[in-house]
């Protein structure tokens, strides 16, 4: 993903300061990001630089803007939920953070056409998966990785099935929705609705759905219900690439495995492992389901070390784990 500039001009600088760091924080260093306090501060960084996207206060929006050179897009910050018609984009002020940042890159994908490739419909998308029957083998980790690499070069969806999940930053916060109230909105919905609700959130330039709050929400959403989640993703989302972090949660997990184009399995070299693994292969053939053993890939990932309580997601990103996750990618630093 190319890196983009965005500036926030509003009069109010604590607003600015709180969303500045909530957009840091989610997007860090593919963002570079601006904060103005006049007009005139503004203009001045236009006379050497540009922004791809400006983001400008209700009230010090002025229609001598939208002729602005090296402003790519112009959106205002509505102090009103539904703004009258007017040629200006907008959103909503003072909803969450996450839901405005998703709003703002909504605009920004329309506006652009999709250039990357990446339409809203019929898309054709991919399916990886990362599963393994041993435990603590770096999982969630590497999924986690693997899908922001993915999302330096395409539009891509992380979706983890832990029923609890070790990246911090990933946990649902208390302004997000999860992976139960994403199913619940999606059974009630039609697909042409549900894109529109911007339910995903944001982290790195990377989309993904918070893990279930409550692990006993995880089992009552059925593997089928999770399936038509992810294919719609991939065929009416837009979504080029979809990461799931398979675990023990749901109804039928491994039924997921096979609407995976490929599943990357994650292993170690103790005998433990060995016969969890040895022990799930004879399970696959036994069952008649040898042809997601074809498709599965086994991985022996890096050494993480994690130095705080949780595993910070901008530190994993800069880990050894971030340049293997390159090198299956198949993407350069």
């Amino acid at each position: 993903m190319k890196d983009k500039s965005m500036g926030i001009l509003d009069r109010e600088p604590g607003y600015v300061k709180r969303l500045a760091e909530y957009i840091t924080a989610k997007e860090g260093c593919r963002l570079r990001l601006f904060t103005f306090d006049s007009e005139q501060e503004v203009s001045s960084h236009l006379e050497h630089g540009t922004l791809d996207i400006l983001l400008v206060g209700q009230s010090m929006a002025d229609e001598s803007m939208k002729n602005w050179n090296h402003v790519g897009q112009l959106i205002v910050l509505s102090e009103e939920m539904h703004p009258e018609q007017s040629d200006s984009r907008s959103v909503y002020k003072f909803q969450a953070s996450d839901g405005l940042l998703r709003e703002v890159m909504d605009c920004c994908e329309k506006q652009s056409g999709d250039k990357n490739g990446l339409s809203k419909r019929g898309g054709n998308g991919e399916i990886i998966g990362v599963y393994s029957p041993v435990k603590r083998c770096g999982k969630t980790i590497f999924s986690f990785v693997l899908a922001s690499v993915f999302a330096e070069q395409c539009k891509c969806l992380m979706i983890s099935l832990d029923e609890f999940c070790i990246i911090d930053e990933l946990r649902p916060k208390d302004h997000e929705k999860d992976l139960a109230d994403v199913m619940f909105l999606f059974r009630q919905n039609s697909p042409e609705s549900f894109q529109d609700m911007n339910v995903f959130s944001r982290l790195h330039g990377l989309e993904y759905i918070p893990p279930v709050t409550f692990p006993w929400d995880l089992r009552q959403i059925r593997t089928e219900e999770l399936a038509g989640l992810v294919r719609w993703a991939v065929s009416e989302g837009g979504y080029e690439k979809v990461v799931l972090d398979i675990g023990e949660g749901g109804d039928s997990p491994l039924e997921l495995l096979d609407v995976c184009r490929q599943v990357y399995m994650p292993e170690q070299d103790d005998p433990v492992s060995q016969e969890k693994i040895h022990s799930f292969e004879n399970y696959m053939k036994v069952s008649g389901q040898q042809q997601i053993l074809d498709k599965i890939e086994k991985v022996s990932l890096p050494m993480v070390k994690l130095e705080a309580r949780m595993a910070g997601a901008e530190s994993l990103l800069w880990s050894p784990m971030e340049k293997f996750s390159r090198k299956i990618a198949g993407v350069g630093e």
